[in-house]
C-alpha cells in the first residue's frame, strides 16, 4: 500500500475574536505539531475566498479541521467538494455527512427516518411536552445555548425562538429537554468498521435554579461561574446499557455520515437512550476535559497515536 509522506492540516481562519472561533486554529496547530513526529506536515488556514485554490494543493493527505458554522456552514461543504474534485484524500465526513451535522433539522429528520432514538422536536413552531430546549439550527460549539434556552411554557418558548431567529438569522430547533445523564461517545474507524470508544460522561455540579446543560459559557468562558460546574469522566454503565449505547453509536456512524472520529451527544433517562446530535467533524484535542481525550485515554491511545490512527484509517479509503 502506498505510504503517506506529506500531510496538510487544513482549517478555517478565525473571523471573530471569541474562543469558539479561535479554538479551531489552536487545535490545528496542536494537531500539526503532533503529526510532525510521523509525517512532513504543513498547516494551512483559509477563508472562503481561498477554497478554489485547494484544487492546486500539493499534498498526500488533508487533515480536514475546517469547521465553519451558522450561515457559513456552506463553505465547509464546499471545501470537501473541492478536495474530492481535486482527488485529495482527507479525514472526516464527506460533504453530505458534514452538512447533516451542521444542520440540526436535516439531522433530526434523518434520525427519525432511520429509527434512531432522539427527543421529540420541531422547527420554529409546534407543540411539545415541557420543558424544552431551544437551539439555533445551524450553530455548533454551544453557540446560542444558555440557561434561558430551557423553557417551561408556551410564551417563554415563543419569546426565545423569536429572539434566536432575530439574532442568528436562521431557523430554530425546539426539542424536548431530557433530564438525565449526558454522554459523549467518540467513534473511531478501524479497518473500515466503526470502533466505539468507552463513552465519556459529563458530570454537572448541582446548584439550585441551574439547569445541567453545556452552555456556551460553560464550554468557553473560563472566567464564568458555569465554566467550573462540569467535568468529564469515563461513564460507568451496566452491561445492558453499554451494549445498547454501542449499538446505537454504530448505527449513527453508518447511517448519519460518520467517518474517522465523530462524536455522539446523548442523554439517558430511566435507562432510555436519546441521541441529541452527531458531530461528524468535531474539534479534536487530548484535553482531560474533552470527550475524545477521556475516551482515548480509556483505551490507552496517547495523543500522537490517536491522530496517527485517524490518518491511517482514513487513508485506507483512498488507496
Amino acid at each position: 500500500m502506498k505510504r503517506i509522506n506529506s500531510i496538510t492540516v487544513l482549517y478555517n481562519l478565525p473571523e471573530l475574536s471569541d474562543e469558539s472561533d479561535t479554538d479551531t486554529q489552536k487545535s490545528a496547530q496542536r494537531v500539526a505539531e503532533e503529526l510532525k513526529r510521523y509525517y512532513d506536515v504543513r498547516i494551512l488556514g483559509i477563508d472562503s475566498n481561498d477554497i478554489g485554490n485547494l484544487m492546486n494543493l500539493k499534498t498526500d493527505f488533508v487533515f480536514n479541521l475546517v469547521e465553519w458554522s451558522g450561515l457559513n456552514s456552506q463553505w465547509g461543504v464546499k471545501v470537501i467538494e473541492t478536495l474530492e474534485k481535486a482527488g485529495l484524500p482527507y479525514s472526516g465526513s464527506n460533504s453530505w455527512g458534514y452538512w447533516l451535522s451542521c444542520n440540526k433539522k436535516i439531522m433530526k429528520e434523518e434520525m427519525d427516518k432511520k429509527n434512531i432514538p432522539t427527543p421529540r422536536w420541531f422547527v420554529n413552531e409546534g407543540k411539545l411536552k415541557f420543558p424544552v430546549i431551544v437551539k439555533p439550527v445551524l450553530e455548533h460549539c454551544g453557540i446560542g445555548i444558555s440557561q434561558t434556552s430551557v423553557c417551561y411554557n408556551d410564551q417563554d418558548t415563543r419569546n426565545k425562538v423569536q429572539e434566536m431567529m432575530e439574532k442568528y438569522k436562521q431557523p430554530v430547533l425546539v426539542e424536548e429537554y431530557i433530564d438525565g445523564r449526558e454522554l459523549h461517545v467518540t467513534i473511531l474507524e478501524k479497518n473500515g468498521e466503526p470502533w466505539v470508544l468507552p463513552p465519556a460522561e459529563v458530570i454537572y455540579e448541582k446548584k439550585e435554579g441551574h439547569v445541567p446543560i453545556l452552555s456556551y459559557e460553560m464550554k468557553w468562558n473560563e472566567k464564568s461561574e458555569e465554566y467550573k460546574m462540569a467535568r468529564m469522566q469515563v461513564a460507568k454503565l451496566d452491561k445492558r446499557l453499554e451494549k445498547e449505547v454501542g449499538r446505537i453509536a454504530k448505527k449513527c456512524y453508518l447511517e448519519l455520515g460518520g467517518r474517522d472520529y465523530p462524536r455522539l451527544d446523548l442523554r439517558i433517562r430511566d435507562n432510555e437512550i436519546f441521541v441529541l446530535e452527531i458531530n461528524n467533524n468535531p474539534g479534536i484535542d487530548y484535553d482531560v476535559e474533552s470527550g475524545i481525550g477521556v475516551s482515548a485515554r480509556a483505551v490507552s491511545l496517547n495523543w500522537e497515536d490517536l491522530l496517527k490512527h485517524i490518518v491511517e484509517n482514513a487513508w485506507r479509503r483512498f488507496v
